[in-house]
């Protein structure tokens, strides 16, 4: 009987199995693509790059690409993601993760305010210094430039 009490009293959250660092990397990344409610092939493709460079995955991209695309529509908020960062990544990673962001928010040639506010509220979750916000901003712009 209080084993059925307590399955009554549980979320969704704490029924779902954790989210593993890749998935949470994924998610972000499609929260940057999906903030201005355009998605643009550019788009998909550095999300997917973006996998491969930071997360380290191999030939699984297809599917946690898929599948988190499906947990980011499902998902209430973005701190059940940067959580995970926040207990696994090291100041350095969460650098990479933040210009990978800004790389995709930049694909489409044009940064759309909901971008850079999705991109600005995932900075602060992960405990990131304003200044380091810009300097990550500042270094893909230079990228750009140098294409």
């Amino acid at each position: 009987m209080i084993q059925a009490l307590k399955k009554l009293f549980l979320t969704e959250a704490e029924e779902k199995a954790p989210v593993s660092y890749q998935r949470a990397v994924a998610a972000l990344l499609i929260e940057v693509m999906l903030a201005d409610h355009e998605t643009d092939e550019r788009e998909v493709k550095m999300v997917k790059e973006g996998l491969r460079e930071i997360s380290e995955l191999g030939d699984d991209i297809e599917v946690i690409f898929d599948e988190s695309l499906k947990g980011v529509d499902e998902a209430n908020d973005l701190y059940q993601f940067t959580k995970v960062i926040n207990e696994q990544a090291s100041n350095a990673q969460k650098m990479e993760l933040l210009k990978g962001l800004w790389r995709v928010a930049f694909a489409d040639n044009s940064l759309d305010a909901y971008e850079d506010q999705r991109i600005r509220r995932i900075s602060e979750l992960l405990f990131m210094p304003h200044s380091e916000f810009i300097q990550c901003k500042l270094a893909v712009q230079s990228e750009l430039k140098g294409l």
